[in-house]
């Protein structure tokens, strides 16, 4: 039995490492789920399948879902693996979940875990997920991991229920899926739009139409407009408040203009008649009870929607709302995957898959690229006297200095501890070194950690080195920048002696 029940706090953080594999979880576990919401409509089998791939790549002894009917109540809906103290303690674990609204670990007497997530949808849980590690030494999963994978649950729960009252209709449930196929159809919305919008135009008469989203600190609002360059009225970016896509984010509502010549209420409306739309359409796209966006449909004819088109429509937005919120998810894991932990740099692993991919690039056209290695001197004094947070905040500086410092053709990489490369391709030597010598010039002319009265000064030492002229492969072109920046940080010492 339990030991107890405790809320999921704060995690601790964790090493390279283990953020590298927590990160290849999210990935393995984001994509699984994904491909699954892409090809099931059914509530009990996208239940099944996620519970497997849970098991699966957590390493789990077992999992169990419970979906809530009518009344609330909770009932075993599918599993994976041999059920064990999951199933005596669901009605009071996963309870808790319910009206928490949240993840719930539970320790067990073996040393393993229980765990139980709600899966979230736009206006209450559905259910919740229990899953199962049995002995000690193992952790549970992430809870922002845990929080995502609930929610694409979740979503997916909503698109299959939504998709099952479709049905009555073979015709729309058919071009519901092929909608939605075109917006997944591609991780980057702008390539997926064109496809999204074809399909949309069997469905709906328009000239324009704009697919947004909400920024994370949700104070404005990215634009795609279909066709390719158009947007809606002014530009890419839409400010939320004054805004007609901002007040259907704001209220969760959508809105209906007949005729722009008669009336405007939003800023952007006089320079959308101005580019020929007289009517519009705006549909809320939400996600766990929040907006996440917006799906708009302009027309040149007067009164082109109505709203009972509006009501009509608004089951397929919500359905898209999965689409974008998975396209969301996978930028934002992809993100993760190859940034440093600490810096606003790409990671060591993500410096091997560039530089290799740069240097076939390289022989193909007969170019040449350069490296730049980095190594900080005086840190280590820092990270002992003042902490590891205070060092972390110094290095964090240092990454915003060397990202101002290159262009954006380049690629600033944090190799590990206090050290750091730059990828710059098409770059002979000569001009390597002068990049080099700008970021040692930016670096030891910065004070760090000015706002804590520590005023801390860093020194600065490179290597350069040059492929093909001066190394053949990728792993003697690193060799070669490294020796060189070593060999420059022991004339810097015996210059300072002297």
């Amino acid at each position: 039995m339990a030991n107890g029940t405790t809320r999921m706090g704060a995690p601790t953080t964790p090493t390279s490492d283990q953020a590298r594999d927590m990160r290849a979880q999210a990935i393995r576990i984001l994509t699984s789920l994904a491909e699954d919401l892409t090809i099931e409509r059914d509530e009990k089998r996208i239940l099944a399948s996620g519970l497997e791939h849970l098991v699966e790549i957590f390493g789990l002894d077992s999992g169990a879902a419970y979906l809530c009917g009518v009344d609330q109540t909770p009932a075993l809906a599918a599993k994976h693996g041999r059920l064990g103290e999951e199933n005596k303690a669901a009605p009071d674990i996963v309870h808790e979940a319910l009206d928490g609204d949240r993840a719930v670990v539970r320790s067990l007497t073996d040393g393993g875990w229980l765990v139980a997530m709600p899966l979230q949808a736009s206006v209450h849980p559905l259910g919740v997920l229990v899953l199962r590690r049995s002995g000690p030494g193992n952790d549970p999963p992430d809870l922002e991991l845990l929080d995502a994978v609930g929610r694409q649950m979740g979503a997916g729960i909503v698109n299959a229920r939504l998709c099952a009252e479709l049905r009555t209709s073979s015709n729309r449930a058919e071009a519901l899926n092929r909608v939605t196929a075109a917006l997944t159809s591609s991780m980057d919305l702008r390539l997926a739009l064109p496809a999204f919008a074809q399909e949309m135009s069997s469905l709906l008469s328009f000239d324009r139409l704009i697919a947004a989203l909400v920024n994370e600190s949700g104070d404005y609002i990215e634009v795609l407009g279909h066709p390719e360059g158009s947007t809606w009225g002014l530009g890419n970016v839409l400010p939320v408040v004054g805004s007609g896509p901002g007040a259907v984010v704001l209220n969760n509502q959508a809105i209906v203009q007949d005729d722009l010549l008669r009336s405007h209420r939003f800023i952007e409306d006089m320079r959308l008649l101005e580019e020929g739309i007289r009517s519009y359409m705006l549909l809320p796209v939400s996600s766990h009870t929040r907006s996440i966006g917006v799906l708009g449909f302009g027309a040149r004819e007067v009164s082109a929607y109505s709203e009972i088109v509006c009501r009509r429509m608004q089951p397929l937005a919500d359905a898209v709302a999965l689409a974008l919120e998975n396209v969301r998810l996978f930028q934002k894991t992809r993100e993760l995957s190859i940034t440093d932990d600490v810096t606003p740099l790409y990671n060591f692993r993500f410096f091997h898959q560039i530089l290799s991919r740069e240097l076939k690039l390289v022989d193909r056209y007969g170019s040449m690229l350069s490296i730049i290695f980095v190594d900080l001197d005086h840190f280590k004094p820092i990270n002992d006297t003042y902490g590891h947070l205070r060092g972390s905040r110094v290095l964090r500086e240092v990454g915003f200095l060397l990202r101002s410092a290159v262009r954006e053709t380049d690629y600033p990489v944090r190799y590990g501890g206090d050290e750091f490369v730059v990828i710059l391709p098409q770059t002979e030597g000569d001009a390597a070194h002068a990049i080099g010598q700008k970021i040692q010039q930016l670096i030891e002319g910065h004070t760090f950690l000015q706002e804590e009265g520590i005023n801390a000064q860093l020194g600065l030492s490179f290597g350069v080195a040059t492929y093909p002229r001066d190394a053949q492969t990728k792993e003697a072109l690193i060799r070669l920048a490294d020796e060189r920046m070593y060999a420059e940080k022991e004339v810097r010492k015996s210059s300072r002696k002297s």
